[in-house]
């Protein structure tokens, strides 16, 4: 049965072995077109057998062929910063050219060779990938469907990166795809302007359900599968989502792709984002999909990697593309490509009308409180968790809260800061958006030096906010909250629990864990580390009080008062041990930003003016 024509863009579909031919000879016409003789390179991405997991992957290398042709996997993708090693899932890679096989010898972790006939002028080389791990940064596959992350896929010849390529997709019968890849003139096929552009489209399959929907007459896609996507998460999601693209459009100045897709697998394990340029990988679990309480959290999600396709994709650093897929690629921006777009993710779903203000303000004040639950505060600045993000990021361990702390978090609570801070020093000529809009209007997606950032910040603001800058960026200074007064506000800290039942502090972090207790981390230089608590001790009691639940330990600091000695019983190591632990002072675990007392006019207005509405009592 022949395919039916494709309709739109990101459409995928089963195509025929002809057709497979006809979408490899696209770019050879587009060659003779140019009358330039440049390379061509065809993926084919098939599924045999999606219950073992395996895609299988062949490409085809046309044009003029070096005596030793190398090809790669990346070991990274991009807004992820951790090697993944994805050569490891490879299976069976075999080459041939000429009409005959070829020897391939493996140069590296991530790298194969192949000796080329003289005069041959195609390369195919077939390989497996076992896909079998449900992240946006990965590729899955199973019965029901999966995503396909181009950089776990597809190899590349470093020296034909910047050339284009096509790509036909065959699925399994009664499957669908989506996908930010442009439609290639023959159905089913795909074109991509160079390998960077590929890597940058993954593919989301199976039993899809499609949201059509437009904003400024340029259309957009919400593409979902799993458990709970035959429904939207509320009644005005799609709204919802069309007012928070507008404000960011407006914000710099117009929409810069002709179409986006939103790919939103729901799945009880995996979880998060992934930007794109022209769509969004996203992971959620049912409980968040059907909205509820969390529907902020939602929205914020999906205007954070909305947002990133300026802040990361376009609006970026030099070193952050072209990239090179084979090492590590280090900027102390992180802080301000990851944290400041959870800052205009939250600003914009005030700034549309989306969510409330006293809503957004809920979210950076629980920002604060995990902030301050973070001893790595004092020893970290952003600058260097921005550049130590390959091996700390995606990487948390027992300690990790102890020495670092994370730029998405910290950075968020510093766009806010630094977003007032500009508006106080120009009284209110200026603001942080405006910081981003200039940065744009200079430098567009070609990629801007490492200090262009500050330097528009100061040039902006003045000189107060370069010290401002090396407070907050580059040291580990806390943040001047008299800052807050210029919108009438103030972060009160407080308790949920009443005086009489609040835990003293004992720097140990339970966790439950398999019907028991377990310290998840202990606090540097508190006092469960004086006393000789480590992290995955099993915490059995407390004063001899039997411990099994997180509630049964608060429940027990509860009755202990500040500067007594609580005898705490663990087994470390397999060894029963008695430790006493001094107790310290119940630690705040209730923030709120509350308006001060008879806010003026002025501070009133000014509120209204970050956040896009005045601070209204919700019932």
């Amino acid at each position: 049965m022949a395919p039916a024509p494709a309709t739109c863009r990101g459409e995928l579909q089963l195509v025929s072995p002809e057709d497979a031919e006809l979408c490899a000879m696209a770019l050879w016409e587009r060659r003779n077109t140019l009358r330039e003789e440049i390379p061509q390179i065809h993926y084919t991405l098939s599924v045999p057998d999606p219950r073992t997991h395996y895609f299988h992957v062949r490409v085809r290398f046309q044009g003029p062929l070096p005596n030793l042709f190398q090809v790669f996997l990346p070991v990274w993708t991009p807004g992820s910063y951790l090697i993944r090693e994805y050569a490891r899932h490879v299976v069976g890679l075999a080459a041939k050219s000429a009409g005959h096989d070829l020897p391939v010898e493996r140069t590296d972790k991530a790298g194969w060779a192949m000796a080329i006939p003289s005069g041959a002028k195609e390369l195919i080389v077939d390989y497996d990938v076992y896909a079998y791990e449900l992240t946006v940064r990965t590729s899955y596959l199973d019965a029901h469907g999966g995503v396909a992350s181009p950089t776990s896929l597809f190899l590349y010849h470093e020296p034909w990166k910047e050339y284009p390529c096509t790509v036909q997709v065959e699925l399994p019968r009664g499957w669908d795809g989506a996908s930010g890849l442009e439609a290639a003139t023959q159905p089913g096929c795909f074109h991509a302007g160079s390998y960077d552009v590929l890597a940058d489209c993954p593919i989301l399959f199976g039993e899809l359900r499609r949201y059509p929907f437009g904003v400024d007459n340029v259309p957009h896609e919400l593409v979902v599968t799993g458990p709970g996507s035959a429904r939207l998460p509320r009644p005005q999601f799609l709204a919802d989502l069309s007012a928070i693209i507008a404000r960011a459009a407006q914000m710099f100045g117009g929409i810069p792709y002709t179409h986006y897709h939103f790919l939103v697998s729901v799945t009880e394990t995996g979880g998060g984002g992934l930007e794109h340029l022209n769509s969004a990988n996203i992971m959620i679990k049912p409980q968040q999909w059907r909205g509820g309480e969390d529907y902020p959290k939602l929205l914020g999600l999906f205007a954070h990697e909305y947002f990133h396709l300026w802040n990361v994709k376009r609006l970026r650093p030099s070193m952050l593309g072209p990239f090179n897929y084979q090492t590590e690629v280090y900027t102390s921006l992180l802080w301000a490509l990851e944290g400041l777009t959870d800052y205009f993710a939250l600003w914009l779903l005030a700034q549309s009308g989306v969510v409330s203000p006293r809503t957004v303000l809920e979210q950076w004040a629980q920002a604060m409180s995990q902030l301050e639950q973070i001893p790595g505060r004092f020893l970290t600045s952003l600058a260097e968790s921005s550049q130590e993000a390959w091996i700390r990021q995606y990487r948390p361990d027992a300690n990790t809260a102890n020495v670092t702390i994370s730029y998405y978090l910290k950075g968020n609570l510093a766009g806010l800061f630094l977003d007032l801070e500009l508006r106080r020093h120009t009284q209110g000529r200026a603001c942080l958006a405006d910081v981003l809009k200039l940065l744009w209007d200079r430098y567009g997606d070609r990629g801007y030096p490492e200090n262009s950032f500050e330097d528009l910040l100061i040039e902006l603001g003045g000189e107060p906010l370069r010290q401002i800058l090396q407070a907050y960026v580059h040291g580990i200074a806390p943040f001047d909250e008299t800052v807050l007064e210029t919108v009438g506000l103030r972060l009160q800290r407080g308790f949920r629990l009443p005086e009489g039942e609040r835990p003293v502090w004992l720097g140990v972090i339970p966790v439950e864990r398999d019907g028991a207790l377990y310290a998840r981390a202990v606090e540097r230089g508190g006092p469960g580390e004086r006393a000789g608590a480590s992290p995955d001790d099993e915490l059995l009691a407390v004063n001899g009080r039997r411990l099994a639940t997180v509630n049964q330990w608060t429940q027990a600091l509860s009755w202990l008062q500040p500067g007594e000695t609580a005898v705490l019983h663990v087994t470390h190591q397999g060894s029963l041990e008695r430790l006493e632990i001094q107790a310290e002072p119940p630690r705040p675990d209730q923030y709120q930003f509350v308006e001060i007392e008879e806010p003026s006019l002025r501070q009133r207005s000014s509120l209204e003016q970050w956040l896009g509405a005045p601070l209204r009592d919700e019932t």
